[in-house]
């Protein structure tokens, strides 16, 4: 099943949600907007270098997207486009405390969008929203409960060598084992897709030459 792109407007929401502003107490959306303004620095990535391309200068790359062969897309999103927006999270002091990271990928009936919440480290998950998704209803669509969320705080999506590592299981796992979570249950493919689909894009030809980077110099996020 065909579904939409999220809106700028639905993406921003979610990534206030995500960064943990969802209890800031601002309702107004000219509130919210500030918020976002203030606490949330966009940026564009190329995701073929893995660098930030530099503030100021976004729109002086040329956007180059190209399809993906099946054997190549294991989130089925059929066409990669290189330059991507991200989202740096300030604290009052305007330091960079998170990265927020857009992922989709196919689930068992549609496009499932996400945004991952990382710890500075690139590897440590802070939190995970999927905020647009239309799986079946009380089964893949619990990707949006809260309480399937709050399992991914704390996890680990790329192991000690940069790779992805992430595994989304049926059968219900301890809390040492910080590479897995607890897959939906009775919903096998949606689960498969969110495993598919977060570890496509902590690869290579998503976010991995980035975060790599990261690991190595960590001020890249403020040039």
């Amino acid at each position: 099943m065909t579904l939409r792109s999220p809106s700028n407007e639905e993406t921003e929401a979610a990534v206030l949600d995500v960064a943990g502003f969802a209890n800031s107490g601002h309702r107004d959306e000219q509130k919210l907007r500030a918020l976002f303004q203030t606490r949330i620095v966009t940026r564009q990535l190329n995701l073929d270098r893995g660098e930030l391309v530099p503030a100021g200068h976004t729109g002086a790359e040329q956007q180059r997207c190209a399809d993906l062969p099946p054997t190549r897309d294991p989130a089925q999103i059929r066409r990669r486009c290189a330059l991507v927006d991200i989202y740096l999270v300030r604290d009052t002091d305007q330091h960079i405390q998170q990265i927020i990271l857009p992922v989709y990928g196919k689930g068992a009936k549609s496009m499932m969008y996400a945004l991952v919440a990382l710890s500075t480290d690139g590897r440590t998950v802070n939190d995970l929203i999927y905020y647009q998704q239309n799986e079946t209803p009380l089964l893949g669509a619990r990707v949006e409960d809260p309480q399937w969320r709050r399992q991914w705080a704390g996890k680990k999506i790329r192991d000690d060598q940069g790779r992805p590592a992430l595994q989304v299981v049926q059968d219900s796992v301890g809390q040492h084992d910080a590479y897995t979570v607890d897959g939906i249950s009775g919903a096998t493919l949606t689960s498969t897709g969110v495993e598919k689909s977060i570890n496509f894009w902590m690869g290579e030809q998503g976010y991995g030459n980035f975060l790599r980077h990261l690991q190595d110099d960590p001020a890249i996020l403020t040039q």
